[in-house]
């Protein structure tokens, strides 16, 4: 991609001037996070004095479709969790001089930046999970479950709930869903490209329409959110790979044979559970033992049997 902004990077956007940010530790080179499909820049809006992120994609990846699902997801935007949803996307009618200044901009996205962390960085950072307590594993959960349950409340699916897509406000009370371009509204026709979702948060029985489905999010969900309130204990995070980003590997999920190498982990995932809410064993049980998608709990059921136990 010929694509390199520097610090020294102005671009003139609709109304408002736009200047690339420094990186935090290296202060010459502009932030920017690099993806398989993408690079996003963390940009400043000096107009409106707010951070926005410039997702530049691959060539390879870029095409019509991009804008097509901007506007897409644009009637969703103020639903919870789906703030990325306030997009713009660059096309040639709209900004002929900038596309011909920059050829690479053609259908970039212009997007909130969403401050916080991932879930599966969070993960990896052993030592930031020793301060990870019952209270904030509650709050996280339940406010993941909410923003889970909103999305299928609204007929919607994400169709790729992982640890890697979820952004974590600061005080762990506040999530936003990352990579939507693939949500799913229940009665469309199914992509051509369709999500099976990420390694670790996919249910072992998915036909050919992957998670693009009313239930598609089920699974997922259950294991994320079963990530979120076992990960306080401390045999579940010895149990598990200093280099994981999920606690299950593919290969992992479902099993029920005791003698498995997971089982331990499973175990004490189980056990983390029934510690701090009983009743998300028992939705979380039936996810793990579930035929197919439709048979996994109800994102609803989460977040109320979340709710009813921080009431308790």
């Amino acid at each position: 991609m010929d694509f390199q902004p520097t610090r020294a990077t102005i671009l003139t956007i609709d109304d408002s001037t736009y200047q690339f940010m420094p990186h935090p530790f290296f202060l010459d080179e502009v932030y920017a996070q690099e993806g398989g499909e993408a690079v996003i820049y963390q940009v400043h809006d000096m107009t409106r004095n707010l951070l926005m992120a410039l997702k530049v994609t691959m060539p390879l990846f870029r095409g019509e479709q991009i804008a097509r699902a901007a506007s897409a997801l644009a009637p969703y935007k103020d639903i919870a969790g789906l703030r990325v949803g306030d997009r713009l996307c660059l096309t040639k009618p709209r900004f002929a001089k900038l596309i011909a200044a920059y050829p690479d901009l053609e259908y970039a996205i212009l997007m909130p930046w969403l401050n916080g962390h991932t879930w599966a960085g969070f993960v990896l950072d052993r030592v930031a999970a020793t301060r990870y307590t019952h209270e904030q594993a509650r709050s996280l959960a339940l406010a993941t479950a909410h923003v889970l349950w909103d999305l299928e409340s609204h007929h919607l699916t994400h169709t790729d709930i992982a640890g890697g897509n979820i952004i974590i406000a600061p005080d762990m009370r506040r999530v936003e869903l990352l990579d939507i371009e693939s949500l799913y509204a229940h009665g469309s026709p199914v992509p051509k490209l369709h999500s099976m979702g990420s390694p670790g948060y996919q249910h072992r029985k998915l036909d050919q329409r992957g998670q693009c489905r009313p239930e598609g999010d089920r699974f997922a969900g259950a294991i994320l959110l079963a990530e979120m309130l076992s990960w306080w204990s401390p045999q579940v995070r010895a149990l598990t790979p200093n280099h994981a980003e999920s606690l299950f590997q593919p290969l992992e999920l479902q099993v029920t044979d005791q003698y498995h190498p997971a089982y331990p982990r499973l175990f004490a995932v189980r056990s983390a559970l029934y510690t701090i809410c009983p009743p998300a064993l028992a939705l979380f049980d039936q996810a793990w033992t579930s035929p197919d998608l439709a048979q996994c709990p109800e994102l609803s059921s989460w977040a109320m049997c979340l709710i009813q136990g921080r009431r308790g």
